[in-house]
């Protein structure tokens, strides 16, 4: 079950990949609240807790959430004019900044296998972002870049804050928090995206493109439901360094159905970060 989880979140960048420079980020962050606002709720529905939730968890776990789609969001960004199979490969590599959270503001521990995993992860993401030759095809442009980086951070943010507020709230009922997270925060992105566009903002947005748009989407949800149930059912030491392993997914559709360039140098650095994050996943 765990690979299947690799299968739904590593395509579902190829699904994004092909739809937001046609549809536009800000059209995307409306298909997320339309989308991901009701699946959430269904998964909220089945799985609520009746336990009781103080202001200040409610507080943690709601902007918890909320940084999660703004992470979500500039991982959009960073495919309007980047390399899915890099700019994925990066912000999937977010588990690193969770376990130093975890190390310098919950006073944890680091195994060695962990230590060798974040340093692997963050010598893999260094070797994505660098590119001797700005003009090669290989190249990462400098915006998509940007975005991809602040993805891996606000994701790492994200990670650590619900890893402390699933404690206080309850595993399913953080999902009544996604709904909120996904209906107000895209939304309110969606505005200020529209009125300050950029350069890029989206110039094909068919019906074909809604429709890849909304399938990626509910790929990438319908992943974390089976992510989910394969922590309840099965051995979380097997599958959370399996699902990690998505990024070789998306790298892999990258190249052969999107025809993405990747660089050898780039090709070894998604290799470290995919290591990093198994050996991390391996002690979580």
């Amino acid at each position: 079950m765990a690979s299947v989880v690799a299968l739904f979140w590593g395509s579902a960048g190829i699904f994004a990949k092909y739809s937001t420079p046609r549809v536009g980020v800000y059209r995307v962050a409306l298909a997320i609240a339309l989308i991901e606002g009701p699946l959430y709720l269904l998964a909220f529905l089945y799985w609520r807790q009746d336990i009781p939730i103080s202001l200040e968890s409610g507080m943690l776990a709601a902007t918890s959430c909320v940084v999660g789609v703004m992470g979500y969001l500039c991982f959009f960004e960073s495919i309007m004019d980047g390399q899915v199979s890099i700019a994925g490969t990066i912000s999937a590599a977010y588990p690193a900044v969770t376990v130093l959270g975890a190390l310098l503001i919950l006073g944890e521990t680091l195994t060695l296998v962990q230590s060798i995993g974040v340093a692997a992860i963050i010598g893999g993401v260094i070797g994505l972002s660098y590119e001797p030759d700005p003009t090669s095809k290989h190249a990462m442009p400098k915006r998509a870049l940007i975005f991809s980086v602040l993805a891996f951070f606000l994701w790492g943010l994200w990670s650590f804050t619900s890893k402390v507020a699933v404690d206080d709230v309850g595993a399913g009922n953080l999902f009544g928090f996604y709904v909120l997270s996904s209906v107000t925060a895209p939304v309110i992105y969606a505005w200020f995206r529209k009125i300050r566009p950029g350069a890029l903002k989206g110039n094909d947005p068919s019906k074909l493109a809604w429709l890849v748009a909304a399938i990626g989407l509910g790929i990438n949800v319908t992943g974390t439901f089976v992510y989910s149930f394969a922590l309840e059912q099965g051995n979380a030491s097997l599958v959370v360094p399996i699902s990690s392993a998505y990024p070789i997914v998306t790298a892999m559709l990258a190249v052969a159905l999107l025809k993405e360039k990747v660089g050898i140098l780039h090709l070894l650095a998604l290799g470290v970060v995919v290591v990093g994050l198994v050996m991390i996943g391996l002690t979580l």
